[in-house]
Order: structure tokens, then sequence, then C-alpha cells
């Protein structure tokens, strides 16, 4: 629920971002929805309508179609809910300073609370190992400004201060922070190539994102062919995410014929490829992309690059893959 009526008045925190060209002419509420997933339509419109939106130094309101190179200062509202810490999940951290958390996320954890999560979260275990997260963003999603699938493991990065938060929102927000993907693949991929597709809610499966709908988010994703395997027909390839859409890589990808291995959204069922491979069978448990890189500004002016090692499964996969190269 929305704490302070007036934002304005309350000198509640505020927000600056600069619209990029990406979103240029979509609605400000669904602009904010966007960088917000934690924080309803409905209560993003409340709070614009309350003063909570300066679009280029004017009040605006939730259906005001935003434009490239406006400033918008926002009012995030607060939310009141609790979550209970968990020590119990190990976390794997990669940096840490008074502004900033860098974690290898595990495959199978769930980054944050929602509707129809059950067991153990990232937040959960965020919250035990740093009780200050507390007071950042969303008690639900303490320090969070982006997030994972659950069997997608990698670098993610978590605010520690206030100022940081709203620092690194702006720079998700603003496309200054590099986001660079591995990825076991199926199917015949060119050997490069840029995808540019917009992403949307698919129209009648409300769980599956979908490319190349007209009401979709822009969304570009650069890729590479690092190594193909001809005897089992995949690909390992490099991602580069220029923007961060939800299941981006994922739909992406499948996309141009080519899904994630092992990926039951998007991708083919693997029973042939295990059939033909029996060794790989025991080894297709998840879906393979992995959030190698992270490129971060840093509230000091630091730039910061975080990398993640390979997962344990990645490269058991690719050993693998190379026998049977080599046997075939």
């Amino acid at each position: 629920m929305l704490t302070n009526s007036d934002p304005l008045a309350s000198n509640q925190p505020s927000i600056t971002i600069i619209i990029d060209d990406f979103s240029s002419g979509r609605r400000l509420d669904a602009f904010l929805a966007g960088l917000y997933p934690q924080l309803s339509r409905s209560l993003l419109a409340k709070t614009i309508r309350a003063g909570g939106a300066i679009l280029d130094d004017r009040p605006t309101k939730p259906s005001t179609e935003v434009k490239s190179g406006q400033t918008l200062i926002f009012f995030p509202p607060k939310l009141e809910d609790s979550l209970e810490p968990n020590s119990e999940i190990p976390l794997d951290i990669l940096y840490s300073d008074d502004h900033l958390l860098a974690i290898n996320k595990p495959v199978g954890l769930v980054v944050h609370p929602g509707a129809g999560v059950t067991g153990p979260t990232l937040a959960a275990a965020l919250l035990a190992a740093e009780p200050s997260l507390a007071s950042i963003g969303s008690p639900m999603r303490p320090g969070l400004v982006h997030r994972l699938d659950k069997d997608t493991t990698g670098v993610m990065v978590v605010a520690k201060s206030a100022m940081a938060l709203d620092f690194l929102v702006a720079a998700f927000a603003n496309r200054q922070v590099k986001k660079y993907y591995l990825a076991f693949v199926t199917g015949n991929p060119p050997d490069c190539g840029r995808i540019d597709l917009p992403i949307g809610r698919h129209p009648t499966k409300r769980h599956k994102m979908k490319a190349g709908l007209s009401n979709g988010k822009p969304a570009v994703t650069i890729f590479r062919v690092l190594k193909r395997f001809q005897a089992t027909g995949l690909a390992l390839v490099s991602l580069t995410l220029l923007t961060g859409r939800t299941h981006q890589a994922r739909v992406h990808l499948a996309s141009i014929g080519s899904p994630v291995l092992a990926d039951g959204l998007y991708g083919r069922k693997t029973n042939s490829l295990s059939q033909s491979h029996p060794s790989l069978d025991k080894l297709l448990t998840r879906q393979f992309l992995h959030a190698r890189r992270l490129c971060v500004p840093h509230p000091d002016g630091r730039s910061l690059v975080f990398r993640a090692p390979w997962p344990h499964d990645f490269r058991a996969l690719l050993e693998e893959l190379i026998k049977i190269e080599s046997m075939s």
C-alpha cells in the first residue's frame, strides 16, 4: 500500500531517469511497470496521479506517452510487507562494498517471492546475510534491481544503500549496464547476428512471453557462435543483451529456431537427443543459460566488471560434448 499520498510534500526519495530511444512512445505507467515489476499498474497509476511522477518539470498522467530525451523524476511508493530471512541458503558473493553486492546466483533458486512462488528465495538469503537490506527498496525484494529466472545461473548485482538502489535502477533503465550471457542451444544458428524483435506477454499463454508482437517492448540481443558440436547438433553461443525484457534471451533465441537447450518453456524436448546420446540424459536437467559477465557503473564513478565462473553442469556438458565429438 502507498504510505504517503503526497510524495512531493513528504520529501520521499526520488529517482531521476532519462527516457531512452527504446522506451519512447510508451505510456508512462507501462514504462514504470517495466522498471518496478513488484508494483501493480494500479498502484503506479495512483502514485502518478498523486504527483509522484514529474516529467520535464511538470506533473503528468499515467497515460502520457514518454519521449526520448525527457527527464522523469519518480517517487517510488513504499510497500508494507515482510520477508523472513533464510540463513540456510548459501550465497556465492563475488564482490561487496558499502553500496553494492555482486553474487553468483545458483540454479534452481527463485530470486524473490511472488504469485505462485513457494520455497526458498534469493531475497530471503540476502536478508539473512545483510539485515540492513530490509530498509532498501521493497521489503519483499530487498536491494534487488534486476532478476534472473529460477534455472538461470550467474551474476546479479544488489544495492546495499538507498542511494545505490536509485543509482542502479537508473543505470539499468538508461542502458548503462552491460549484460553478457552464455548458452547452449539447439538448431543451427548463424555464426553471428542481431535479434531486434519486441517482446510482450503471449496473447493466449500468459505464463510465456512472445517475440515480434506489435505491442511488445523493444528488445535487442546480439549473439555469436563460439563452438559448434556437429555430432549432437548443439552450439555454444555468447549473448549480449542490450535490453532487459522478461525471458529475453530465451525468447529471442527461440525466435530464430535455436532455443536454449533443455528450456522446457520455449525449447524442444530432449528425448531424441538423450536416446541417441544416453550419456547426456543425466546432464539435461535445466535450461543452459548463464549470466557470465555484468559491467556496472558504481555510484562513486568507477566501472566494475563482475564475472561468474562456469557452473558445474555447464562444464560437465561441455566436456561430454567434446568427448562425443571426438568419438564421432
